[in-house]
């Protein structure tokens, strides 16, 4: 009887902790979405090995719109960046924003660079860095 009450009891445990650990938000919708840059402020000289940030400011279409990556393209001394945002959930409002987020980078070779955000389909706001 003891071990027939010991398993019980392990099995309204372990059944418990399934519905404990599920998450009410399975249902939860999130989407991402590559987003235009619209200023990117910064230096244009750094030093070798010296961590260099951009300021890099994007807008969102709702409140439910964050920063998720920048998706980097390299051809030689030239770096292609996009902003990649992550909406999750559903009651968002309509009302867009601007955010701003830091890109930051550190090279280890002196020379002329070219970061290109992109801020159209076809345009792109460009900084371009000296390394000495």
């Amino acid at each position: 009887m003891k071990n027939f009450a010991l398993k019980t009891f392990a099995l309204v445990l372990f059944v418990s902790t399934l519905f404990a650990c599920s998450s009410d938000d399975e249902s939860e919708t999130i989407i991402t979405k590559n987003e235009l840059v619209t200023a990117v402020t910064g230096p244009d000289t750094a030093a070798i090995n010296e961590d260099v940030t951009f300021q890099v400011s994007f807008d969102v279409e709702n409140s439910c719109g964050n920063f998720h990556q920048y998706l980097e393209t390299i051809s030689g001394n030239t770096k292609t960046i996009q902003v990649q945002t992550k909406y999750r959930g559903t009651n968002c409002g309509a009302t867009a924003s601007t955010k701003t987020e830091p890109y930051t980078f550190r090279l280890n070779t002196a020379g002329t660079y070219v970061f290109k955000f992109k801020s159209s389909a076809t345009a792109f706001i460009t900084k371009t860095v000296v390394i000495e």
